[in-house]
């Protein structure tokens, strides 16, 4: 009889454990990283997208970049979960095979593994796509994982493409790059009446693309990430300001805190490691960066 119990509870436990997993693998991460969007910006200028999200997830306005506060070490430290002194990425002159500092570790790319590539190893029949306002990014992913990698025509565009892909699959991870706020701080300032129609263009877009998720019934399970690379400072950015170097990290979904501002100092390279754990994977080893287990219910 006590056999009999222990089996029975063996088997529940088990069952729990396999549906406890399918509930968080079923759960579809969407990230939107809108380039030149600092910190500050979201503390200045209203917004009602981005403000609802901060209402609603886990937020900070006060994330750090790494340094130099340009775009190719900062987005490959997003995606790659380490600093340029690991993956290597010290500038936007950076190619695969053009670099000062050769990566501690390689993938399947020739290039600093990505949560691209980690996803794709430990979950091959995860649907991944990549969405891009800025030609320059798609070399900071992996080629060669099968995932979908588009070159967008300007921000609307990358957000028809990657609720159209959306719709059409069901996507594990959608990466989504907005360039349109940079170029507004580069040619008219940071904090211009331009640069801040600009963020004010981000948050509708940033609204039509919750809206095509509501509308494709995937909403109650998505994770949505709102983060940046850099802010800027003039109409430059590369820096050692306070201004180029915070960025918004805005976590919003099921498994997430609510209206919780963070006080645990986060800085971009935690975004991939945060990302693994919401997908059920392991970071790889080469990462420093580390979840952001405030964030989190579990």
């Amino acid at each position: 009889m006590k056999t009999l119990v222990l089996l029975t509870v063996l088997l529940v436990s088990i069952l729990l454990f396999s549906l406890l997993t399918s509930a968080q693998t079923a759960l579809q991460v969407v990230v939107v990283g809108v380039d030149g969007l600092g910190g500050e910006a979201l503390r200045k200028i209203p917004t009602t997208t981005f403000a609802s999200l901060i209402k609603t997830g886990a937020y900070t306005l006060h994330a750090r970049a790494v340094l130099p506060t340009v775009s190719s070490p900062n987005w490959a430290s997003m995606i790659m979960g380490a600093g340029p002194e690991q993956h290597g990425v010290t500038s936007n002159d950076w190619k695969p095979d053009k670099f000062e500092i050769a990566p501690v570790s390689t993938g399947t790319g020739r290039i600093f593994p990505t949560i691209f590539s980690v996803v794709k190893q430990q979950r091959p029949e995860a649907t991944i796509g990549i969405f891009h306002d800025w030609d320059e990014f798609g070399r900071l992913t992996e080629r060669n994982i099968g995932s979908v990698i588009e070159d967008a025509d300007g921000p609307a565009d990358a957000i028809r493409r990657s609720l159209s892909f959306i719709r059409a699959t069901t996507p594990a991870l959608t990466f989504i790059h907005l360039d349109h706020v940079d170029h507004a701080g580069h040619e008219h300032g940071w904090f211009s009446p331009e640069y801040e129609s600009a963020i004010k263009e981000a948050d509708r877009l940033l609204k039509e693309l919750i809206d095509g998720i509501k509308a494709s019934g995937s909403w109650d399970r998505t994770v949505l990430l709102l983060t940046a690379d850099h802010g800027g400072v003039g109409t430059k950015h590369g820096g050692m300001s306070t201004a180029e170097i915070e960025i918004p990290w805005i976590l919003h979904g099921p498994g997430v805190v609510k209206g919780v501002e963070l006080k645990t100092p986060i800085n971009t390279y935690d975004t991939a490691p945060t990302l693994a754990h919401i997908m059920g994977v392991r970071p790889h080893e080469a990462w420093i960066g580390k979840p952001v287990r405030e964030a989190l219910t579990r």
